[in-house]
């Protein structure tokens, strides 16, 4: 076994530094992904070199491709386990739709929290093009008392910081 061959997997190992070019990550993190428990070694060599199979690859793109769109790695695992103890797809997705529906609910959050952000920006940059105009100095004592920012319900965050940096 420690030239990299085994019966399994078409007879092929990977060495870690092997699966962490063809995964396009880093030896570090294939460690730090084995301490978390996502992936692990099929086994390791008299030198006590870690040795992977195939599985391990496909994993490590997995997991690369669930972080694109801002999967937890606890969520990953979380999935990984689900596949791992179900047999059959009525085992398996219950939980991961669960999993999947929590996500959802804070990816629905962070929508709205950019939203917020949005609405700001574009309020705060409409208040600035009337202030392009305007001779006095800004400050928090002139700012707020301005008919362009005391018609509207309330002054932006972005604003409120600009105002308070003056």
């Amino acid at each position: 076994m420690a030239d990299g061959k085994r019966e399994g997997n078409n007879g092929r190992l990977m060495r870690i530094g092997d699966l962490a070019r063809k995964a396009g990550t880093t030896m570090r993190t294939i460690r730090y992904y084995e301490q978390l428990g996502l992936i692990a070694p099929a086994t390791r060599t008299k030198g006590g070199f870690r040795l992977y199979e195939e599985d391990e690859l496909r994993k490590l793109r997995l997991i690369k491709n669930l972080q694109l769109v801002d999967t937890p790695l606890a969520q990953v695992k979380a999935f990984l386990d689900q596949r791992q103890r179900g047999r059959v797809a009525s085992d398996i997705a219950p939980g991961i739709s669960r999993l999947l529906q929590q996500q959802l609910r804070e990816v629905e959050k962070r929508i709205a929290q950019y939203g917020a952000m949005q609405a700001s920006l574009q309020e705060t940059i409409e208040i600035l093009r009337c202030c392009a105009d305007c001779s006095l100095e800004p400050g928090p004592e002139v700012c707020p008392r301005c008919p362009v920012i005391t018609s509207r319900p309330g002054i932006p965050l972005h604003m409120q910081a600009i105002i308070e940096a003056a």
